[in-house]
């Protein structure tokens, strides 16, 4: 079988599959969400989308204040490529949530600045968090461009008034292979040379 033929089906060999849901926690099936900074419950990610949904706050605006702290790891040959609001449920009108970022296994509840990135969301589902997350951060920290790589991070949301029910989807990207990606261009080539 000449190689041009074969071409076809060595593109679509390098492509990567279609996007799932991943992981689906959610705090009523699978357990309070740690609130402790320094031991985060922690969540394996997988490719595709990974959608936390939990509560924080507190009931009434009364009582303990409830966070939301996990950690993850972003495998080799993978990034975190979005983040983005599922969902959103408040009593009462608009709020604005924090929340923060940071590659480590911990993050530290009691200074922002040392966060890798932090800020402020509010209830419009659809909300691309990554996006707040790139340009900030708002209260000091190291700051990220762009996509995250391989690594642990953990993520930390909080409300300090009212109860509130959320959905976060946490999008992991393969990286294609380098081989992918010059076999890619390689079929390329040889179809602008086949059609002169």
């Amino acid at each position: 079988m000449p190689f041009v033929k074969l071409l076809p089906l060595l593109t679509a060999c390098a492509l990567p599959f279609g996007t799932a849901t991943a992981v689906d926690w959610n705090e009523l099936n699978d357990g309070d969400l740690s609130d402790d900074g320094n031991a985060p419950t922690f969540i394996t990610f997988t490719e595709g989308i990974n959608l936390i949904e939990g509560t924080m706050g507190s009931l009434g605006g009364v009582g303990p204040l409830d966070a939301d702290v996990w950690t993850f790891t972003i495998a080799a040959g993978y990034y975190l490529t979005g983040i983005t609001l599922a969902s959103y449920s408040a009593p009462t009108g608009p709020h604005d949530s924090f929340m923060a970022i940071d590659d480590a296994t911990t993050v530290n509840m009691s200074d922002p600045s040392l966060h890798l990135s932090n800020g402020l969301w509010n209830d419009s589902p659809g909300s691309t968090l990554m996006e707040i997350l790139d340009a900030g951060p708002v209260y000091g920290g190291t700051g990220f461009d762009g996509y995250l790589g391989p690594g642990d991070y953990t993520f930390w949301v909080q409300e300090g008034s009212e109860e509130i029910q959320y959905g976060i989807n946490f999008e992991v990207t393969a990286v294609p292979e380098p081989g992918s990606s010059l076999l890619l261009a390689l079929a390329g080539l040889l179809l602008l040379r086949r059609k002169r």
